[in-house]
């Protein structure tokens, strides 16, 4: 009974501890699963799907101009339509007017017994002038009949050419139909990949602050241990607020003249930044000139530390400045912020142009 005992408790422990064991292993990668991504992962998927939407920016470009075009095609090819009918109407009155002509001189020889063929033989002194009269009676006649002909030939091929202009018109509308489907839904692809971009954005953004929140933490620490340790150069006081002066270096002075200006995404100036067109402002003087992105400034020839001056670049995988000493930096952050002094982010490193 003992035995029987010890043995059924010995059972208990192990399927408790092969429990323990199972939620043990089933929790860690469900935690690591759920692990929240860093900013610069979030930042890469944005850049991703910017860099799709901008594909599809392009597709729709084309789309859209193929569809104007269409249109365009359409629209000469139903004016060639009206210009068509418009000529068919004017040659159509032009034969009534000639078909009334005739009708009328006929008129008149039938009732006021007008020039007749006994009227030519009658009137000619000699059967010379009788032929010549007769032939020029003749011929008068011929060429009212051709002429009432080219004209009634001239409105057939008219009529032809306006049937073609119809043909023409309506394969052009249906070119235009479709071109309109292929925009729309190029459209419509456009805007989803705008949609996932803006989410994507906003979380990268909202990992951004809390990242930059724990920097800001991390400074404040720096520049109070850097406060009660005057020999430390890193971090510092600084105050966004205060006149600056002429330093001397055209790459920082450029930096401090923007201060204050707001952040603005893909923008050069002269009105507003993002980190990367800051940075290539003051590199290269001229506003709109964008020298790379921190995908290619972090690429650039790596100084220590201890080498860095003033003018010199600060980049890590998101984010990008201009570094002005003491551990300091000119940046624009992100939306909402202004360009701005601050401390050089912890993981950042320094290159040089």
């Amino acid at each position: 009974m003992t035995e029987h005992k010890n043995a059924l408790k010995r059972r208990t422990i192990l399927s408790a501890f092969l429990a323990v064991v199972l939620t043990v292993g089933l929790m860690v990668p469900f935690t690591s699963a759920q692990a929240t991504p860093s900013a610069a992962d979030k930042q890469a998927e944005a850049d991703a799907a910017l860099e799709k939407l901008n594909s599809l920016q392009e597709e729709l470009d084309i789309a859209s101009n193929n569809y104007y075009n269409a249109v365009a095609e359409q629209e000469a090819a139903e004016q060639k339509v009206e210009e068509a009918q418009a000529q068919i109407e004017e040659t159509t009155a032009k034969i009534a007017e000639l078909q009334e002509q005739l009708g009328n001189r006929a008129h008149d020889m039938y009732r006021s017994g007008g020039t007749s063929f006994l009227d030519v033989f009658l009137g000619s002194s000699s059967f010379e002038e009788f032929a010549n009269n007769m032939s020029m009676f003749n011929k008068i006649a011929e060429n009212d009949a051709e002429l009432v002909q080219e004209t009634k030939d001239a409105r057939t091929e008219l009529e032809n050419a306006k049937t073609e202009a119809e043909t023409q018109a309506q394969v052009a509308a249906d070119k235009a139909a479709e071109a309109e489907q292929v925009m729309n839904s190029a459209q419509a692809a456009q805007s989803e990949a705008q949609a996932v971009y803006d989410n994507l954005s906003a979380e990268a953004r909202e990992l951004m602050e809390a990242e930059e929140a724990a920097q800001s933490a991390a400074d404040a620490a720096a520049a109070q241990q850097a406060a009660s340790n005057p020999s430390s150069s890193s971090g510092g006081n600084y105050n966004n607020d205060k006149v600056q002066t002429v330093t001397g270096n055209i790459v920082v002075d450029r930096a401090y003249a923007q201060l204050g200006k707001p952040y603005g995404w893909g923008d050069c100036g002269p009105g507003s930044f993002d980190c990367s067109g800051l940075v290539s402002y003051c590199l290269s003087g001229s506003y709109g000139t964008r020298l790379g992105t921190t995908g290619t400034f972090i690429n650039w020839p790596r100084i220590s530390p201890s080498q860095a001056q003033p003018g010199d670049i600060v980049v890590n995988s998101h984010h990008c400045g201009v570094y002005i000493g003491g551990g300091q930096m000119i940046h624009a952050p992100r939306p909402g912020k202004v360009v701005q002094i601050s401390g050089v982010h912890s993981d950042m490193v320094y290159v040089r142009y």
